[in-house]
């Protein structure tokens, strides 16, 4: 798969998704100021990614993100979650955009999660990073 790249009415490129064969996870970056519109697009395209890909994991980048993304955590958690586990998500790494608002709306989608997949939140795309592997590592056969 393809770098996919998905832009807003203005033309601006407000996420990009990424499958990384070396360490098998998605990597989503997200920019900017993003609607209920934007993120209901581009989190369709992840689950076009994620059934490509055949994926198990997510590392979502949100330290481009600017405010609030709460508007659109109903139709993540009725809507979307539902298809991601479906297509065989089972780790989320999620690293939370500076400011309040940003890690409000991640937290508010944490609390949502329960128990479905495991989702985590990270200040550091390392930690997050790292989170990911050590899942990997554990999940590979003796």
């Amino acid at each position: 798969m393809d770098q996919q790249q998905y832009t807003n009415s203005f033309g601006k490129v407000y996420l990009t998704v990424q499958y990384d064969p070396a360490n098998q996870w998605l990597y989503n970056d997200w920019q900017g100021l993003l609607s209920t519109d934007t993120v209901v697009q581009g989190c369709e395209g992840v689950l076009r990614a994620l059934e490509a890909t055949n994926c198990a994991y997510i590392l979502n980048d949100n330290r481009g993100v600017i405010g609030s993304w709460n508007q659109a955590n109903d139709w993540i958690e009725q809507h979307w979650m539902p298809q991601a586990l479906a297509a065989g998500l089972t780790r989320f790494a999620h690293v939370v955009a500076p400011g309040i608002f940003g890690q409000s709306s991640a937290e508010a989608m944490h609390q949502r999660v329960g128990t479905r997949f495991e989702m985590c939140l990270f200040q550091d795309i390392e930690a997050a990073r790292n989170w990911l592997l050590l899942a990997r590592k554990n999940a590979e056969p003796a």
